[in-house]
């Protein structure tokens, strides 16, 4: 008979079968989650091998992550005080609880897969606000394009919004995979989620900005290194590092009532990409997503303002015509009768 296997080593197995699959990042979101599920299983039911852990431990353990506040178990942000967990934060728990037990079962680690009755919780459908014009050009002008960590900046935010390229793609990024010929289209290749590399083309001014980044502005001390865009020590930029950026620059631009981070301008650039007749099949492909599916979440925000630009048309009150305000008293029928 094999023996128990503890359930730290069993996370260990499955992160590095994902490792061949995922990039860093999300691998980082799999093992910050699936520690945080260890720790409380040995803290508070006192379990360290995978098999003794039953669906029950795992609805107890998601019933103690809705109980939890705001980023309380981010590494990246300090705990936003009374302030509820997000819904779409347990739902990511859940999903990552659920891959793991999956992998187990595959793997035949446990006899039965405790989270094959682990429900999926309800999340409510969020429109997520993306930048406005003036919020993007207030973005782009509070860069300082004069010094090289400013010309940097203005780049890397017209990248963004050019291309909805997601903050660890734009990280990868190396200077063999950016295309700017002359007599051909500019464009990039990232490589994406599941070690999928794709194409993305580049507008004349964005390529235009890159030419002149590379040429006279990015100055990497360590001469091998070929990633494109590097901080002021000549190390390459980190997403918490675009983020940080782009946090940085919503703040002198004085940018509020939207979250000011790389994400956004990638749903950014897919509402923009629709309003200017983009097709959602081809968007699809660009952002590097698995299905159509997943692109229409990106797409709320575009949804919402189509519906409520075009309302006015269809309004009853305006087909109508009432609702104008009236000079004077209108005689109703009951004042007619007497009433």
């Amino acid at each position: 008979m094999a023996k128990p296997v503890k359930l730290a080593d069993a996370i260990n197995g499955y992160l590095l079968s994902r490792k061949s699959k995922c990039v860093d990042k999300t691998i980082e979101w799999y093992r910050q989650k699936l520690a945080y599920f260890c720790m409380i299983a040995e803290q508070e039911w006192n379990i360290v091998t995978l098999r003794d852990i039953t669906v029950t431990h795992l609805r107890l353990f998601v019933e103690h992550v809705k109980s939890t506040e705001a980023d309380a178990n981010n590494p990246h942000k300090p705990t936003r005080k009374g302030v509820p967990v997000r819904d779409v934060t347990v739902k990511g728990y859940v999903q990552v609880i659920k891959g793991f037990f999956n992998w187990c079962a595959r793997e035949e680690l446990v006899k039965k897969n405790p989270a094959a009755k682990l429900d999926n919780p309800k999340v409510g459908r969020y429109v997520i606000k993306t930048f406005t014009q003036d919020q993007i050009r207030a973005l782009l002008d509070s860069c300082d394009t004069a010094t090289a960590v400013g010309y940097r900046d203005y780049t890397i935010m017209l990248l963004l919004l050019d291309t909805g390229v997601r903050a660890a793609e734009l990280c990868g990024l190396t200077l063999d995979n950016v295309y700017l010929a002359v007599m051909d289209e500019a464009f990039i290749k990232v490589m994406g989620k599941g070690r999928k590399e794709r194409e993305i083309g580049l507008s004349p001014e964005v390529a235009r900005c890159l030419w002149k980044y590379i040429h006279v502005y990015r100055k990497s001390e360590k001469g091998g290194d070929k990633t494109l865009f590097i901080n002021r020590f000549g190390e390459p930029l980190t997403p918490n590092g675009i983020a940080q950026l782009v946090a940085e620059a919503a703040k002198r631009a004085k940018v509020t009532g939207v979250r000011a981070s790389p994400h956004t301008f990638r749903h950014t650039f897919s509402r923009m990409f629709m309003e200017n007749g983009g097709d959602i099949y081809k968007l699809s492909l660009l952002l590097g997503h698995s299905s159509v599916v997943v692109t229409e979440n990106y797409l709320k925000d575009f949804y919402s303002r189509s519906a409520r630009q075009g309302q006015v048309k269809h309004s009853p009150v305006t087909n109508m015509g009432v609702g104008r305000p009236l000079r004077g008293f209108r005689k109703g029928p009951s004042d007619i009768l007497g009433r």
